[in-house]
Formats: structure tokens, sequence, C-alpha cells
């Protein structure tokens, strides 16, 4: 499931019965058009994601307005970021931000987030329109707030823009300007910005491979909270990282990887071996 409409389906949950936490887009579209402002608003998530259903950005906006419309404060915070990117409704930040105060005048802890950090974090509104449409697939038309954002100083907003480059979504790949991306958002204090970096200086990803220069930017990352970065640290000073690869692994992934990890021909990634780990991913 997509990770905001699982984060925003997630915020209902003290509200609604059990099996409404993995929900059938049928389900909710009945109980939608019988006026249930929740069911309304899991009916406009999976139609803006897609789940279970054809992505329809309008559909999913007329349902996010009338969720909104019943009183649901996670509904207007959704709506408020298709007017921010104009996906499905009129482009509107002055809409979006209203609706945003209205979901915290109703106690919505999200909305009051987005507005503190809208005054106190450079570069967050647009970090913020990035990351939608990033979610929503539409990698060309984030990258223009994503550079906004970065050139603001927003050291989210540095990480996305270098994960666009390291992973070519929505514009030419280029390490080099990747790896650049991540020390800016490093030097911001993100855990995730350090734990990218580190990964640039484990393979050599834009950047000359530095054991030691990797081990130091997994402990940063891992200091400011990382448990992926905690993990793996510790899974480069194992003294299993430089033996052969298993056979499973797949020719040549010991020279590329490191013993403990698999090369994916598909995604041109390395991808631990290790239970628990998994490779950096966007």
């Amino acid at each position: 499931m997509n990770r905001l409409l699982w984060v925003l389906l997630i915020a209902l949950l003290p509200f609604v019965s059990s099996h409404a936490a993995n929900p059938r887009f049928s389900d909710a579209l009945r109980a939608a058009e019988r006026g249930d402002a929740r069911s309304q608003y899991i009916a406009g998530m999976m139609l803006m994601f897609g789940h279970e259903t054809k992505q329809n950005l309008p559909a999913a906006a007329r349902w996010l307005e009338a969720s909104s419309k019943g009183g649901l404060p996670q509904a207007m915070v959704a709506l408020a970021a298709l007017h921010d990117i104009g996906q499905g409704v009129a482009l509107d930040p002055d809409r979006a931000q209203s609706l945003r105060q209205q979901a915290a005048r109703l106690g919505n802890e999200t909305a009051r987030g987005q507005i503190e950090s809208d005054q106190t974090m450079p570069g967050q509104r647009d970090f913020r329109r990035a990351l939608a449409l990033t979610d929503l697939k539409m990698y060309e038309a984030a990258i223009p707030y994503a550079r906004r954002a970065a050139q603001a100083g927003s050291a989210n907003g540095q990480l996305l823009l270098g994960r666009a480059y390291h992973f070519a979504l929505g514009t030419p790949k280029d390490l080099q300007a990747a790896v650049a991306l991540y020390r800016k958002s490093e030097a911001g204090k993100l855990a995730d910005g350090a734990r990218a970096l580190a990964y640039m200086y484990e393979f050599g990803l834009g950047v000359k491979a530095d054991r030691a220069m990797a081990l130091l930017y997994y402990d940063r990352a891992a200091a400011r909270g990382s448990t992926l970065a905690r993990r793996a640290a510790a899974n480069l000073r194992s003294p299993d990282y430089d033996r052969p690869a298993n056979t499973h692994s797949g020719g040549g992934s010991a020279s590329r990887c490191g013993g403990s990890y698999s090369y994916d021909y598909a995604s041109g990634s390395c991808s631990p071996m290790v239970p628990g780990l998994r490779p950096y991913n966007p």
C-alpha cells in the first residue's frame, strides 16, 4: 500500500471497526454513497492512489470534498494536498491553507504539524508538494517543487531531490548530484540524509567507495534514530561482510556488493541478505 495512503488511513483506526484497517474499495464506496463521511474519505484515498481501483483524482477529490463537508479533518488534510498541487482540483494554495486551518481547529495533529512546519522550516511546503506528487508517481511534476525546497535549505527536500537523481525519478540519473544533495541533507541533521550518504560511500555510487566514511555516516544516522542505519553499520562491521557470496546471491554479487549482499540486476542495486535488512530505496 502507498506510504501516504497507509499513514492517512491509519489515522482513522481509532474510529472504525477492525476490518476497515484493510478496507475493500467496493465496501467503502457503498458506504460512501450512503453518506458516511469516514467511508467517503477512505474511498477518496483509494481512488487517489489507485488502491483496489483505477486511479481517478477528480473522483477522489469529490469524495474528499464530501467527507470534508461531513466534518472529517483527515479528509480536509488530504484535499488540501490536492489543492496544493492542482491534481484533481484547481491549484489553490489559499484553499489548501484554509482546509488545514479548519482541520487544525478540529484537533488534527497532522494539520497542526504542517502549519507549524511551514512557518518554521524553509521550503517545507514545497517539499510536501513534491512528496505528494512523488507518492502519486508524478515524478517529473515533483522535480520543480523538490528543487525549490532543496534550494530553500530544506533537508527533506534535498533528500527527496537526491533520491530523484539517484533513481532517475522524473530526471536523468546523476549519482554525483545525488551525493551532493545527500551531503547537504546530512548537514541538515536528517537521519535519512546521513543513511543515504553512507550507502553511496559503501557501494561507491557517485563517490569513491570508502568503508570508513560509510560507517561514519551510518553511525551518525543511527545516532539520530535510524534503525536501518544501525543495522547497516552492524552488517558492514560483520566479519561475514567480505566472505564470498552465497550461491543464491547471483554471479558476481560478491565483488559488486560485498559478501552479505546480493546484486539485483533489474534495479542495479545491492540488497542485504541478512534477515531484517533491506536495500536503501526511495
